[in-house]
Order: C-alpha cells, then sequence, then structure tokens
C-alpha cells in the first residue's frame, strides 16, 4: 500500500513538472536525428549510441531534478517522519524513472524506424531491446540518486552530475566505431548498452557474459549504495 502510493505520487509530480512532454519531445527531435544518420544495417550501432547517450542522459538529469525539488519544498523531511520506508522511496522513484525512460526510449526506437521504413525494409529489434533498455534506466535512475543525496541545490548538483553523465557515456563511442579499444567498456554503462546491440545482431560468448554479468553486479551494487547513500544523507541527515 505504501509503494503503492508512492508510485502514484511520483507519477502525478512527473507530470506536474512536465517530465513525459520533455521525453516526447526529445524522443522526436532523437528519432529524427538517428534516421538521419543511420540506415537500416547500422541501426545496431546507432540505435544503442542513441539510447545510451539521450536516455540515459536525461534519465540521470531527471532523478536529479526530482529530488533536489522534492528536498526544496519539503517531501523528502516528509518522507523520513512517514511511515514510507527508505527503500520504498527508492523503488517507487527508480521504477517510475525507469517507466519514463522505457517510453522515451520506445518513442526514439519506433520514430527512427518509422523514418527508415520509408526507404526500404527495417529489421525489427527482438525483446532484448526492452531489457536492455530497462537495465540502463535502472542503472541510471541509482547513479542519480547516489550522486543527488548530498546536495541541496540543483547547481550544486550540476557538476558532479555532468561529469559522471560524460563517463557514463563514453562507451557509447565503442558501439558506433568511433573508439575500437575495448578498455571503454569497463565503464559499467557498456554492459546494458550491449543488451539493446543484442536486440539487432547477435553476440559473442564473451560479450553475452559481459553483457549479462557486469549488468547484474552493477545494478546491484548500485541499489545497495543508493540506499546507503539515502540513508546517510538524507534520514540521518533529517533527524
Amino acid at each position: 500500500m505504501r509503494l503503492a502510493t508512492a508510485l502514484r505520487t511520483d507519477v502525478r509530480l512527473q507530470a506536474k513538472n512536465q517530465l513525459y512532454a520533455i521525453s516526447i519531445g526529445v524522443a522526436v527531435v532523437v528519432s529524427g536525428a538517428v534516421a538521419w544518420l543511420s540506415s537500416a544495417d547500422t541501426l545496431a550501432r546507432s540505435v544503442p549510441m542513441a539510447l545510451l547517450m539521450f536516455v540515459g542522459g536525461s534519465t540521470l538529469l531527471y532523478v536529479v531534478a526530482m529530488i533536489i525539488l522534492e528536498r526544496a519544498d519539503g517531501t523528502l523531511m516528509a518522507v523520513i517522519v512517514s511511515p514510507l520506508r527508505a527503500w520504498e522511496y527508492l523503488t517507487a522513484k527508480t521504477i517510475t524513472l525507469t517507466a519514463l525512460a522505457t517510453l522515451e526510449a520506445a518513442l526514439i526506437v519506433a520514430g527512427t524506424h518509422l523514418i527508415l521504413a520509408r526507404s526500404g525494409d527495417v529489421p525489427a529489434p527482438n525483446a532484448l531491446l526492452a531489457v536492455g533498455v530497462v537495465a540502463l534506466g535502472v542503472m541510471h535512475v541509482l547513479v542519480g540518486i547516489v550522486i543527488v543525496v548530498r546536495y541541496d541545490r540543483i547547481v550544486e548538483a550540476l557538476m558532479p552530475m555532468s561529469a559522471v553523465a560524460t563517463i557514463l557515456q563514453i562507451p557509447a563511442f565503442w558501439f558506433v566505431g568511433a573508439i575500437d579499444h575495448p578498455a571503454v567498456l569497463a565503464i559499467p554503462s557498456g554492459a546494458p548498452t550491449m543488451l539493446i546491440r543484442a536486440a539487432y545482431v547477435p553476440l559473442t560468448s564473451l560479450e553475452w557474459i559481459y553483457a549479462s554479468g557486469v549488468t547484474a553486479l552493477s545494478l546491484a551494487g548500485l541499489a545497495a549504495w543508493s540506499l546507503a547513500a539515502f540513508r546517510e544523507h538524507v534520514v540521518k541527515r533529517g533527524r
């Protein structure tokens, strides 16, 4: 019941702050750009790159902005003294913002495919696209939580958020072939992006191990880290 209430509250707040409208606008622009720069044969490169850079980046910004706003208007203080537990608050944030990221990604992919379909057949991605997008969204939400709980104002959070976002987006250049060295895939955001790539082309055994293993380990670690950071910088601070 508490989690369901938190989910409804988050959706209302996101709609009130125009996040859905912003996501749709971003998706329209990005799908047009990806279609212009791509062909049916290069979607296995361009789609993972676009989703990592734009969906990942916007999700990170959304979670930082939403939690800063909630801290400013007293919502976070209310959470501390309410029956809602820290893990329930963070779960609600993760579910709703990942759903928003998934919507944005779906619109980007659908728009890109529709535009390219005017010029010929376009291969349809398989269900791994959804798996990769959800994992990518969860990762960026959790990273955003780890960052933002330390700050009271958006201007304070922007620089560290931008630095982390830049690092997380580096694997995008491997997926489009701009960087050949696989060392960039040591950055965890490359793993769920590899799952997105698997929606278009088969992966090697090593790529499967990397994509599934690093994704699972990263999400587990980030979930624990974000909860610990929230308790340290929000719950303890508010008592």
